[in-house]
Formats: structure tokens, C-alpha cells, sequence
């Protein structure tokens, strides 16, 4: 067989497919691993978003803070009878830094819907370096806050949830679930 200058291109060409395919693969297969691993030694591997835009199209945002870690997570159904609990919904907890007039504003407006209620929040690795020096401080790893009804924020799927302002700060945590 001869080789000719379209035949010899082809082969190039489909090879450098082939190999990068298997590269992909193997990429694919590392990162499942490391999300395994990460979770086995209690990290998460779901880690937070920043991104406040794509935030804002998956619930309300009355105000635009000037900061947002987020994470959604599916909640699953504690059943003793069941080894493998079943989904039952999700959840989104977002971590959201306002303006201090916008936090007033915030706080106004939401006060309005529920009175607020004294809250403790336990502090997760994917909270700010602030919220989290400051649950540290407590010495329980909890942070304390008035919670508000988070009515203003429900945006479907999320029709349920509460946000709690962090105190001395304008940090605000946000709890949605669905049902």
C-alpha cells in the first residue's frame, strides 16, 4: 500500500483523535478519583461557586451583595429501614457579603415578613476566611445571628428556607430547600 499525502494527513489526523480521547478519559477517571478521595477524607467535593450572575438566575436576589459563595446540595431521606437513603429534595446555601447600607436595607425589608429569632450556624470549610477566624474565636465553631424568613430570596425549585445575619458583620447565610 502506498502512502500518499491524504493517507499519511488521515492517519495523523485520526491518531492525534484517538489519543487525545484516551487522554480525556483518563482525565475524567483522575478527577472522579480525586472527588472520591476528597470526600473520603471529609472534604467536599462539591466546592462553592462565586459567580453572583449565574447565583442570580437560580434564586432571587433582592439586593446584589457584593460578595456570594454558594454550593447546592441534594438532601436525602433518613430512613432506618433503608441502607441507601433516597433523594428528597435539594438545598443551596449561599454566603453572601452586602454594602453595610445594603445589609440595613436588606434587614428592614426581611424583618418585615418574621420577626428575627436567635440563630447559630455551624461554619463550614467553604465559608470566608473571616466567618470562619470568627467561628474559631467562639471556640465551638458555630457562628451567632438572627435569622429572618428568607421569602424575598425563593425562587423555584426553592420554595422554603431562612437567612440568618452573622453577627457584627454583614455577612448574611442563606438556607433554601425544596420539598
Amino acid at each position: 500500500m502506498k502512502f500518499t499525502f491524504v493517507n499519511l494527513t488521515a492517519f495523523i489526523i485520526f491518531t492525534g483523535l484517538f489519543l487525545s480521547a484516551c487522554k480525556n478519559e483518563s482525565l475524567t477517571n483522575d478527577n472522579l478519583n480525586s472527588n472520591q478521595a476528597a470526600v473520603a477524607n471529609g472534604e467536599n467535593a462539591n466546592p462553592a461557586k462565586d459567580d453572583i450572575a449565574e447565583l442570580g438566575k437560580i434564586i432571587k436576589l433582592p439586593l446584589l451583595p457584593e460578595e456570594a459563595n454558594y454550593w447546592e446540595e441534594n438532601l436525602t431521606e433518613s430512613n432506618s429501614t433503608n441502607q441507601n437513603p433516597a433523594p428528597s429534595g435539594k438545598k443551596i446555601v449561599a454566603v453572601l457579603k452586602f454594602s453595610p447600607e445594603n445589609a440595613s436595607q436588606l434587614v428592614s425589608s426581611i424583618e418585615k415578613i418574621r420577626p428575627s429569632a436567635d440563630s447559630e450556624i455551624d461554619a463550614e470549610n467553604r465559608f470566608p476566611a473571616e466567618l470562619i477566624a470568627q467561628s474559631q474565636l467562639s471556640g465551638d465553631e458555630t457562628l451567632r445571628g438572627k435569622s429572618y424568613a428568607a421569602n424575598d430570596f425563593l425562587q423555584t425549585p426553592y420554595n422554603d428556607g431562612k437567612i440568618t445575619r452573622i453577627e457584627n458583620t454583614d455577612y448574611f447565610v442563606l438556607e433554601l430547600t425544596t420539598n
